[in-house]
């Protein structure tokens, strides 16, 4: 294998080498694209979040309208009654019933059925569920392998080597130039 053969064959695996840890360094991180929750129409009980841990408080919005009433406009307030956080009055703000309760702290971890009871004209129920979960953390992800959820970023160490290896194959083209120069 003639000299220039020998150094174009060990600069382009030096880049192969380079190239191929690249892509994997440089791909960006997808980001979740947001959705519209569309608004329930009639009568109906939301929980926000819908998931809680025991302890910290939930926000409740509900209507008792009818459902061709664009947009609700609930004038009279509404029980929200549920075994998580017990009874609740939930008044008229904005055109909705609004209304925030603390889930007690003792509260067991497990889904909870909340029921709105609407008086009046439009009396009647409607049901949410809300989730209890309980306060217990994991200090640190597990130890999967090499990702983003493992170990620490090896991407200048990849770099460096790949710079390395293209170093070292242009050093040993030199060398082999020069020794068959001088035989």
């Amino acid at each position: 294998m003639s000299g220039r053969r020998a150094l174009a064959a060990v600069a382009i695996s030096a880049w192969i080498v380079v190239l191929t840890g690249a892509p994997a360094l440089a791909a960006p991180t997808p980001t979740p694209t947001p959705t519209a929750v569309p608004v329930p129409e009639g009568r109906f009980v939301e929980v926000n979040p819908s998931t809680v841990e025991a302890g910290f408080i939930v926000g409740l919005r509900a209507s008792c309208t009818a459902a061709d009433d664009d947009p609700p406009q609930d004038t009279e307030p509404a029980i929200v009654e549920s075994t998580a956080f017990g009874e609740i009055t939930v008044k008229p703000q904005f055109g909705y019933l609004t209304g925030a309760v603390t889930v007690p702290a003792d509260t067991k971890a497990r889904s909870y059925r909340v029921v709105l009871d609407c008086p009046g004209l439009f009396s009647g129920t409607a049901s949410t569920t809300l989730n209890v979960v309980t306060g217990n953390r994991p200090s640190r992800g597990p130890a999967t392998g090499f990702g983003s959820t493992a170990g620490d970023d090896n991407s200048s160490l990849v770099l460096g080597g790949g710079m390395l290896t293209l170093a070292a194959g242009l050093v040993l083209a030199v060398l082999t130039v020069r020794r068959r120069r001088t035989a």
